[in-house]
């Protein structure tokens, strides 16, 4: 019965929210990667674009938020973090190195979490906040980046280093935090996305919002010496 559930669950994921989901990642990770490479005014100008786009954003959620000091504490944040990237990215040693690594973590995180979620179903995280995150998606999705870990280290080093298992929680931890955060000013702002850009699946900070908290923390706290390569 339970198998049955599951292998019903699994067929419904092919449906236009996942291939929604696969047409943001093919557009923006390519152009992120090749801002990442090639750095100096692409990835200055991509960041400006994405501050642009994102403050646009969080201005209407301003108007329409009963709860105007949260939302202007995020966009200090957002501020903070979207024009100081560059810079400390230009600063770090093998940094395309550490935010492949990054993108590729959050990306497979948030992807896993969603099919997990909807293949395993079961108990929602906060129910009136979120309807889409549950528990079985948030381990199946920790689950997929630590993987992704191993198959790294092992690829690499040959070994399997206990750093990065540490740095995937971390960095799970601040893309769920990210997400829902951004999904708390949405509801106390009764929208359901931040904007429209990508054509029935949100807006710029929808698709951002849990990059920008993680950026936040790795520049405060300089979570990249973590990684063992560094």
């Amino acid at each position: 019965m339970v198998n049955n559930s599951i292998y019903s669950n699994f067929r419904s994921l092919f449906n236009i929210e996942l291939a929604k989901r696969l047409l943001s990642a093919i557009i923006f990770v390519p152009v992120f990667v090749f801002s990442l490479y090639q750095g100096g005014i692409f990835l200055i100008s991509l960041f400006i674009f994405f501050f642009i786009i994102i403050l646009s954003e969080l201005v209407i959620i301003f108007k329409l938020s009963n709860l105007k000091i949260g939302v202007a504490v995020y966009i200090l944040l957002v501020t903070y973090t979207l024009s100081l990237f560059p810079f400390y990215y230009f600063s770090l040693d093998n940094n395309f190195f550490i935010f492949i690594y990054l993108l590729l973590s959050l990306w497979i995180f948030d992807t896993f979490s969603y099919l997990g979620g909807n293949i395993f179903r079961g108990k929602k995280i906060f129910p009136k906040l979120s309807k889409g995150k549950t528990y079985s998606g948030s381990i199946t999705g920790f689950i997929a980046v630590c993987l992704f870990n191993l198959f790294l280290t092992y690829y690499l080093y040959s070994k399997i280093y206990f750093n990065l298992f540490i740095l995937a929680l971390i960095i799970c931890t601040l893309s769920f935090l990210g997400d829902a955060i951004v999904s708390f000013i949405k509801r106390r702002s009764d929208l359901k996305d931040t904007g429209s850009l990508f054509i029935g699946h949100g807006g710029f900070l929808d698709r951002m919002d849990s990059f920008i908290l993680v950026f936040f923390f790795f520049i405060i706290f300089d979570i990249h010496t973590l990684i063992l390569y560094v």
